[in-house]
């Protein structure tokens, strides 16, 4: 059994039909109508009137996606802000605990019998600084000569001096401390005038 080949020109016709079927089923699902210019201009405000109130949705839309994108970061930020405080209320705590053990290792006594308690005391003052350290606590650099700087230092006294400018840190009496670059305690310092 032999299979035709469909010739060329049955194959347009088919094309053709298949073209004219389509625009009959477009043209019967979309039919002419007449219009009267009122009509048309109707339409055309209608359409402009839609236009612009889709604009106005859009624009609405995008600035509550704005809203809420800036929701989310005041969100984040005021809970970081919160761990923060809570760390530094407890932190303080240990602050002065570790000012106590910095005092009395500053006048730690020169007796062989207690070599070993002295070691044993600088240990745990290591062991307190380490843990405030991995909590994000810096101790702030803070020598004597340096610049007093209201925003790092709280002065205890302002006096004369010799040695030091109008100005300068005579003394660091107590350090100050921080947590990235919020100030959890001033460093108390002698300024000289």
């Amino acid at each position: 059994m032999k299979k035709e080949k469909p010739d060329k020109q049955n194959h347009h016709e088919q094309e053709d039909n298949q073209d004219e079927s389509g625009e009959k089923a477009q043209n019967e699902e979309q039919p002419m109508v007449a219009l009267t210019f009122d009509e048309y201009e109707a339409l055309e405000k209608s359409i402009e009137s839609l236009k612009s109130e889709s604009e106005d949705h859009k624009d609405q839309w995008l600035r509550s996606v704005a809203d809420f994108d800036n929701y989310k970061k005041r969100v984040l930020r005021d809970s970081a802000r919160t761990h923060q405080d809570a760390m530094t209320s407890v932190l303080k705590v240990f602050l002065q605990v570790a000012d106590d053990i910095e005092r009395a290792l500053s006048h730690k006594p020169e007796i062989q019998e207690v070599e070993g308690w002295v070691a044993g005391i600088e240990l745990i003052y290591q062991k307190l600084t380490n843990l405030m350290n991995n909590q994000g606590v810096e101790r702030m650099d803070v020598h004597p000569g340096d610049e007093f700087d209201p925003n790092f230092h709280e002065a205890i006294t302002q006096e004369e001096h010799p040695d030091y400018g109008d100005g300068q840190i005579i003394e660091v009496v107590q350090p100050g401390y921080r947590i990235s670059e919020r100030i959890i305690r001033p460093a108390m310092v002698r300024v000289a005038r």
